[in-house]
């Protein structure tokens, strides 16, 4: 399908609601439309301001709006410069997360007097300071005079918008955007294939595949779902040829060749091999970051390169410098004997909970390094709590539980 004729849509969101978005992302590609979000199109060269200018030259802004979005300043920058286009309401998508009260004057009330908040607070600061040494404090100033000033309006026209929560979304296969966006004749087997991804009994999905290929041709994208399908059904060996049939269609599907990099290092544990369809993934599609954070841990896991994971997180960092993952991971490089940087590990964890504070994984990690590596039991129990505080696992809280109450330090 030529690029330049697809549906371009961007997606707008908070950290909080990045499963969300990366789900949306990956299923409204997978059916060839061409979707813009932050931590796969923001190259190392690109400034933040230009990218949130696409916005307005997308077909569609799909807005995944909840209480941290709304609380967000870069979310609302995003808005502002959607509304900047005078047809803007016209493209807006919205998602609206359950629990976000929008919907009367009094909920809306609460988040100009957030704004507000955040103003004052910034104008008594620069009270005490000369204008000729804050250009670009001012600057951020009037960002966030604007955000209080437009919020209103937002909401307002928000509430009066037909939208659709992140549930009802996946249940009805996405029929709210398809049916908005408009479909053209020839993407049809894509959108049917979608459709079939969509089943979650295997056995069912199997038949609909089955009888789908007597109806359309085969596809780079039709290989894709048939080896997914036959790997939840535990056929590793048809799944690993269904995704290099689906190579043979086209050799740059990245998703079919990061899957592949999965399985032949997990079942088949062929290395070699799972490095070169990760390194291919990432030829493919270098803003991308799955394959890079899979390579980073194929390299220290299995193939005893902790220099070569350090770069490949180094330079996701550089693509994409608010990466928590990769931030996590480069934290245990640093971490190891080989290196063994102390200043980097503790940065790197705290960057990383910072971009993200519900990292589990993080707190998990940097509690054994203040316990374990550091010597700082009150410090490293601290962060095992944080853990508990936010696992849902029954397994995992088991364990945690277990490392609070060791004494080893």
């Amino acid at each position: 399908m030529d690029t330049k004729n697809k549906t371009q849509i961007f997606i707008s969101y908070s950290w909080s609601s990045q499963d969300v978005a990366e789900k949306i992302y990956n299923d409204l590609s997978l059916i060839g439309l061409d979707v813009i979000k932050d931590s796969h199109d923001i190259k190392y060269t690109d400034k933040i301001s230009d990218f949130m200018k696409k916005i307005r030259c997308a077909n569609f802004a799909l807005l995944i709006i909840n209480d941290e979005y709304l609380k967000s300043k870069n979310c609302m920058i995003e808005v502002l410069e959607l509304l900047k286009d005078e047809t803007a309401w016209e493209k807006v998508l919205p998602i609206v997360c359950s629990n976000t009260k929008i919907y009367n004057a009094s909920d809306r009330v609460n988040y100009v007097v957030y704004w507000e908040k955040i103003v004052r607070e910034l104008e008594e600061k620069t009270k005490v300071i000369s204008p000729l040494n804050a250009g670009e404090i001012y600057k951020e100033q009037k960002k966030l005079n604007d955000i209080a000033s437009n919020i209103d309006l937002f909401l307002n026209n928000l509430s009066d918008t037909l939208h659709v929560s992140p549930e009802k979304l996946f249940e009805d296969k996405y029929e709210q955007i398809i049916n908005r966006i408009g479909i053209e004749d020839s993407q049809e087997p894509l959108i049917k294939l979608f459709e079939i991804l969509s089943i979650t009994n295997m056995e069912k999905r199997q038949i609909e595949l089955d009888i789908y290929i007597t109806k359309y041709p085969e596809s780079t994208y039709y290989y894709s779902v048939k080896a997914s399908t036959a790997s939840s059904l535990g056929n590793n060996v048809l799944a690993k040829h269904y995704y290099e049939k689906a190579l043979e269609f086209d050799s740059f599907n990245y998703e079919a060749l990061n899957n592949l990099g999965q399985l032949v290092e997990i079942v088949f544990k062929d290395y070699y091999k799972a490095r070169e369809y990760y390194e291919r993934a990432i030829k493919s599609k270098p803003e991308l970051d799955i394959p890079r954070l899979n390579l980073g841990v194929l390299l220290s896991r299995y193939l005893d390169d902790i220099y070569g994971a350090k770069k490949v997180y180094e330079d996701l960092l550089k693509i994409d410098p608010e990466n928590a993952k990769a931030h996590n991971n480069i934290a245990g490089i640093y971490r190891s004997e080989k290196i063994n940087d102390y200043k980097k590990v503790e940065y790197h964890f705290k960057k990383a909970l910072e971009i993200n504070p519900n990292y589990l994984d993080a707190y998990i990690n940097y509690g054994n390094f203040l316990k374990m590596t550091k010597k700082q039991k009150e410090e490293g129990n601290s962060y095992y709590m944080k853990a508990l505080s936010i696992c849902k696992n029954v397994e995992t809280i088991k364990f945690l539980e277990m490392l609070i109450n060791s004494d080893k330090a």
